[in-house]
């Protein structure tokens, strides 16, 4: 029966009129796909009111979603390739585990809009839209794309893949990397001033002229058995040679409130728990 219920909500899905968008097409539009996991929408969605709707599964490749009202939609293990966002109103929107690839978001509003788990590829962050999208990229891949010189200030990818990734010049200020894995990366020239780098996978990165100032490098881990051991950055085989370590932190939450303190990380720390390499680096005490 419910196998029935889809294939004819399909059907009719695929069947709803081109044209002019009417306040009814409207309503059934949203009715259909509010009932429908995993089916194929209509390539023609231009200028739809689908806001707060949940895409799970959906196959919208090459979809026209110019000009539609997306706000606070959820796309969910989606496929998107080649669909076009042009100029729709996606904030607050949620993309997670879709398929973006060769997907435009050309003067898309994705204020608020949060991305989790996909994958991004060097023509997905051309443009303000796509350097908005990795600005909160959780558990995405980001591996080997080229954003040398690039301003990330602020930027959230928490848990992401950034192996290979080409960083060099750019502005981390204050980034969230925490369990990011940032392996055969090149940060040389990377401001890194205020960033989160806890549990951060740093193997084999490229850190010359790097400025790391205040970046928090040591943390309290409350989800470890163990709590008295803190996690750091895994600066395992990282030349540190000529950075000036000295101002990094270790950051402690109160259990009982959202309190932070932070003191500067010790130089033990560094070699005991981040595994670094200390030799012709400026490190603390």
């Amino acid at each position: 029966m419910i196998r029935t219920l889809v294939v004819v909500a399909a059907a009719l899905l695929v069947g709803l009129p081109a044209g002019p968008v009417r306040a009814n097409d409207d309503d059934l539009t949203r009715t259909l796909i509010d009932s429908c996991v995993g089916c194929r929408l209509p390539k023609d969605l231009h200028g739809r009111d689908l806001h707060g709707l949940k895409f799970v599964g959906a196959d919208l490749r090459d979809a026209d979603l110019t000009h539609a009202n997306l706000s606070d939609a959820e796309f969910t293990g989606s496929n998107l390739e080649g669909a076009r966002f042009d100029d729709a109103d996606l904030r607050n929107a949620g993309f997670i585990g879709a398929r973006l690839r060769h997907t435009s978001f050309l003067r898309a509003n994705i204020a608020g809009a949060h991305f989790v788990g996909i994958k991004l590829s060097p023509e997905d962050v051309s443009g303000d839209v796509g350097r908005a999208i990795i600005h909160d990229c959780t558990g995405c891949s980001l591996q080997g794309l080229d954003l040398h010189d690039a301003d990330l200030r602020g930027m959230k990818v928490v848990g992401a893949n950034l192996s290979e990734i080409k960083l060099s010049g750019a502005r981390l200020n204050n980034a969230n990397l925490i369990g990011a894995r940032v392996t055969d990366a090149d940060l040389s020239r990377t401001d890194l001033r205020g960033a989160e780098l806890v549990a951060t996978k740093l193997r084999g990165t490229k850190l010359s002229g790097a400025t790391i100032g205040d970046a928090v490098l040591c943390a309290d881990n409350p989800r470890h058995e163990d709590w008295s051991r803190p996690a750091c950055a895994d600066l395992r085989g990282v030349d540190l040679h000529g950075l000036d370590l000295r101002a990094a932190r270790f950051c402690s939450n109160d259990e009982t409130s959202s309190h932070r303190t932070c003191r500067t990380v010790t130089r033990a720390e560094l070699t005991d728990l981040a595994h670094a390499d200390l030799t012709g680096a400026e490190a603390p005490a």
